[in-house]
């Protein structure tokens, strides 16, 4: 079962992943859970346990392209967290 971080989030966070929806969709979802206090922490543990649930294709990577969006791991205007990720992608 997965962990549950802010449930009403959690459900459009994983509609989302299975609609292969934009980053600009997942970056707003992911918005909201830092504005509701979420760390990157605890929102990469909850993508990673997806991930780990998930087979190789479409939903992997739309799952790595939120991950990449928490970790920082993106150009700065998809970065979601101050501080993470440093300039990696920049």
């Amino acid at each position: 079962m997965l962990q549950t971080i802010i449930a009403d989030i959690d459900r459009d966070l994983l509609a989302a992943l299975d609609a292969r929806a934009g980053l600009l969709t997942l970056r707003t979802i992911l918005l909201r859970y830092h504005a509701s206090g979420v760390t990157a922490a605890q929102v990469a543990s909850l993508l990673q346990e997806l991930r780990l649930a998930t087979q190789e294709g479409p939903l992997e990577d739309a799952i790595l392209d939120a991950l990449d969006m928490v970790t920082g791991w993106c150009g700065p205007e998809l970065r979601v967290w101050d501080g993470v990720g440093g300039n990696r992608a920049s």
